[in-house]
């Protein structure tokens, strides 16, 4: 009778434990069932108040040469092949030098494409900037100084407009480049917009420069952000081909 009376209460013991570890289980696992749901949630939120950059005006001069070129706007930068990499030095103290034809640089011969961008997202954008997705051969030097950026073999991969953008503002890009020249992607965006949003939060929308075609914003980290900026990542890529 004993025996009987202390299994009964090993086996009540026993299931009590089990109930109790198999309910904290469940209550864990429906915990991170709601967390993954609020994450999607403000996922979802994030994105859909992201900021998004449209094109509400585009003017293409690539086939007139000298046109365009005067207009003012926001941001204008001129975009150029790199013609070769020179590596000097030894090691860790290696210098990469980029050199470009000496005869690109007259505006006179330039021609150029216009964009009026509208922020028709749902955020303010504190920086805007424009970024050179092709950095094995392409550089991109703000119009005014591009001569002495090149004569000075410098690399150069962006250009910023630090002024705020709110819902509804709209920005001027120029896209500069020489007539026997015009660089763009066959299949891929060339440039990018890169935008830091009210919240501190980065976004990267594809513009496939000098076309009048742009895709989707979408959520990037800072430290792309800074790859895509910062020459040091192409530089080290110079010195080591097999890293491109």
């Amino acid at each position: 009778m004993e025996n009987e009376v202390i299994i009964a209460l090993v086996g009540a013991i026993l299931g009590g434990i089990v109930t109790y570890i198999t309910t904290l289980l469940l209550d864990k696992r429906k915990e991170k069932r709601e967390d993954r749901i609020e994450a999607r949630k403000e996922r979802k939120l994030i994105f859909e108040n992201r900021p998004e950059m449209e094109v509400v005006d585009y003017k293409d001069y690539i086939k007139r040469t000298g046109y365009g070129i005067k207009q003012k706007c926001d941001i204008e930068v001129f975009v150029t092949k790199i013609e070769k990499i020179s590596i000097t030095g030894q090691k860790k103290k290696d210098a990469v030098f980029a050199h470009y034809r000496d005869d690109i640089f007259n505006p006179a011969d330039w021609c150029c494409v216009i964009y009026e961008f509208k922020n028709a997202g749902k955020t303010d954008i504190s920086t805007f900037n424009i970024v050179c997705n092709y950095q094995k051969d392409t550089c991109i030097f703000e119009s005014d100084s591009a001569e002495r950026w090149a004569k000075d073999n410098l690399l150069n991969y962006w250009s910023c407009f630090d002024k705020k953008i709110r819902v509804g503002d709209t920005v001027t890009v120029k896209f500069c480049y020489h007539k026997d020249c015009v660089i763009g992607g066959m299949f891929s965006a060339i440039m990018s917009i890169i935008m830091e949003d009210d919240n501190g939060r980065y976004w990267s929308q594809p513009l496939f420069a000098p076309e009048n075609k742009i895709y989707d914003s979408r959520l990037i980290s800072y430290q792309e952000y800074r790859n895509q900026i910062n020459t040091d990542i192409a530089e080290e890529c110079f010195k080591k081909p097999w890293l491109w």
